[in-house]
């Protein structure tokens, strides 16, 4: 499998970076990750960074050389992730879990899967053009997707937080 990968982060005006972004291999397989903090929470450059630490020593352990089941590795790896996020809490006796946004995205066989959390968002690009993206997991995201309200109105609505999907719910 030949591949590039390029990768930016910028902290914004924040004190500590918490983005992180991750690829692993094998010569038949390729897992890309891309965490981010979630604002207004404490410890975001952990949770991203336990995150990733978690899927990929998963991902290093079941590609041998490709993931049996990929769809199965991402709900499993995902739900471990989430798990040691709240041994983390309990271990520093903290009142809530570190909190992260996700995107994890195996590739093998011709074939891209990939599973999300939150707004940080995958873009499959075909030909220049988008042929696939995620979804925001947003309650404003929700309401557009319901017919609710309108997509152009979305920059007059404030901020409304994530659906508490990898946040301790």
């Amino acid at each position: 499998m030949r591949f590039s990968v390029y990768q930016e982060s910028k902290k914004g005006g924040r004190r500590v970076n918490q983005d992180r972004m991750g690829y692993l291999y094998t010569r038949d397989s390729m897992l890309v990750l891309v965490a981010g903090g979630m604002g207004g929470h404490a410890r975001g450059e952990v949770a991203s960074q336990l995150t990733l630490q978690t899927i990929a020593s998963i991902y290093q352990r079941d590609a041998k050389p490709i993931l049996p089941d990929p769809t199965r590795f991402l709900e499993e790896s995902v739900l471990a992730s989430h798990r040691e996020l709240h041994r983390y809490r309990a271990e520093h006796s903290l009142p809530e879990a570190p909190r992260t946004t996700l995107v994890a995205c195996i590739v093998q066989q011709g074939v891209a899967i990939w599973a999300h959390v939150g707004d940080s968002r995958l873009y499959l690009i075909r030909g220049g053009r988008i042929a696939e993206r995620t979804l925001d997991h947003s309650r404003v995201h929700h309401l557009v997707q319901a017919g609710l309200i309108e997509f152009q109105i979305l920059p007059l609505i404030p901020y409304d937080g994530f659906a508490r999907l990898f946040e301790g719910s």
